[in-house]
């Protein structure tokens, strides 16, 4: 990424962006594949019902985890950007301190609460009696998971993604070749839940490494010298509404499965759900510009380069509309062979469903790019604003539809879910543009650091 002819054209700014990207896509690629492969052992092992028993403890676990944990790498790249440029090392530390602390503490609050539930009251849930074992082993899962998105922020931070390509690679290699196993040994929910857990350890750990060893190259001095957490209001206020925006998230990305169990049976929660699994496959090519792309976005924000910002927005938001025309116009013209090639002849009722949810997540990753800048420049409300109104319309739709329509009424309302977040996202991103105009001082820095 460092060619002679590359550092000619583009600025270093640029080039430490596209970097990024680069290896941020490699980590991307390296979950699509990991996730289609485990979606694909999945289901063969376990048809559409035993699929659609394990789509429901998947979504209970992570819609606990996610209500009540509140992931911090936004966080992480918004602030201690802000720390490192104003020179502020110490507060850098504190901020990833409190961070780690919050997400992983209530990871484990989490994960009583899942206890209880599925003991207490698993049938409600759709869990019966002989997979309760299964649910209470997949809990952990959020246990590991919870410092990911801080990890890998340090990581983006210091300039070390590569590493994390390593370690993600491994913890996929890990979840994919026990899987195989237990196709190959004819096991069943147990086995397939013990192979999720064993790649997340691997790389929930290893992250966890190399994020601590790497936070010094990324300014952050101190991190494991002191026990404070102090940080300055700002950052709590954020962090305050990142757990509000997570946990809109984590009910629009569970209780669809949990509803659809309700109005309808495991068959067609299973045949949704692995619909979902491909669409939202889609999302993640995006993931990297996206990652790449913020932390730039911080820099130029709390430097006052409002025409640098400008610039930026322009170019990756083409790029980020040209890869969706490309990505979902090929997903709906082989929408039914891929349907068939990942799932198999049981499956063959997801293809309509792709056919419907490809709008949906065309229409937020055509301006994926820019649906990051409010949190690059310190605003999470206009975030949870859009997941919220996006959650209202999609809960509605589905107890409407799904009474009906059973899986395809799911469909409908997943793809409205999505076109509702990119419309009301819209003009928060072009309010934000345009104050980049309004000064580039260093007032105006300050001004913008306070907000």
């Amino acid at each position: 990424m460092n060619h002679p002819l590359i550092a000619q054209v583009l600025p270093a700014s640029d080039r430490r962006t596209a970097r990024q990207t680069f290896w941020m896509g490699a980590i991307t690629a390296v979950q699509l594949l990991g996730g289609l492969a485990q979606l694909t052992l999945s289901a063969r092992i376990l048809g559409p019902e035993g699929f659609g028993v394990l789509a429901i403890i998947i979504a209970v676990a992570m819609l606990i985890h996610g209500l009540l944990a509140t992931p911090g790498g936004e966080t992480v790249t918004t602030f201690i950007t802000r720390a490192v440029v104003e020179e502020r090392p110490r507060e850098a530390s504190r901020i990833l301190r409190f961070t780690m602390a919050v997400s992983l503490g209530l990871s484990l609050i989490a994960y009583a609460v899942i206890a209880v539930l599925v003991l207490m009251a698993g049938s409600l849930l759709g869990i019966d009696d002989a997979h309760r074992d299964s649910a209470l082993m997949y809990g952990v899962v959020g246990i590991f998971l919870a410092t990911r998105t801080e990890t890998l922020a340090v990581l983006r931070l210091s300039d070390r993604v590569s590493l994390g390509l390593v370690i993600i690679l491994a913890g996929v290699l890990v979840r994919v070749t026990l899987l195989g196993i237990v196709w190959v040994k004819e096991g069943g929910l147990f086995e397939v839940v013990l192979a999720h857990i064993a790649g997340v350890v691997v790389s929930g750990a290893g992250m966890l490494v190399a994020a601590t060893a790497s936070a010094p190259r990324a300014g952050i001095t101190g991190f494991l010298n002191s026990l404070s957490l102090k940080v300055p209001p700002d950052v709590v206020r954020f962090q305050t509404g990142v757990f509000g925006r997570s946990t809109f998230s984590a009910l629009a990305y569970n209780v669809d499965t949990l509803l659809v169990a309700q109005f309808a049976g495991t068959a067609d929660v299973g045949l949704y759900r692995a619909a979902r699994q491909i669409t939202d496959a889609g999302h993640h090519p995006f993931q990297p510009l996206k990652d790449g792309v913020q932390l730039q976005y911080s820099r130029q924000w709390y430097s006052g380069q409002g025409a640098a910002l400008r610039r930026t927005s322009l170019l990756f938001s083409l790029a980020s509309f040209a890869s969706a025309v490309a990505l979902f116009g090929l997903l709906a013209i082989f929408h039914q062979p891929i349907a068939w090639f990942l799932l198999g002849e049981e499956f063959s009722g997801v293809a309509p469903l792709l056919l419907i949810m490809i709008v949906g997540a065309f229409a937020l990753n055509s301006i994926a790019a820019l649906t990051v800048l409010p949190t690059a420049v310190g605003r999470v409300w206009p975030l949870l604003a859009a997941e919220m109104g996006g959650l209202v319309v999609f809960v509605a739709l589905i107890v409407w539809l799904v009474p009906l329509h059973g899986a395809q009424g799911a469909a409908w309302a997943n793809t409205t879910y999505y076109s509702a977040i990119a419309l009301i996202l819209v003009p928060f991103i072009i309010s934000i543009l345009r104050q980049s105009r309004v000064t580039t001082s260093g007032e105006g820095r300050r001004h913008r650091g306070k907000q």
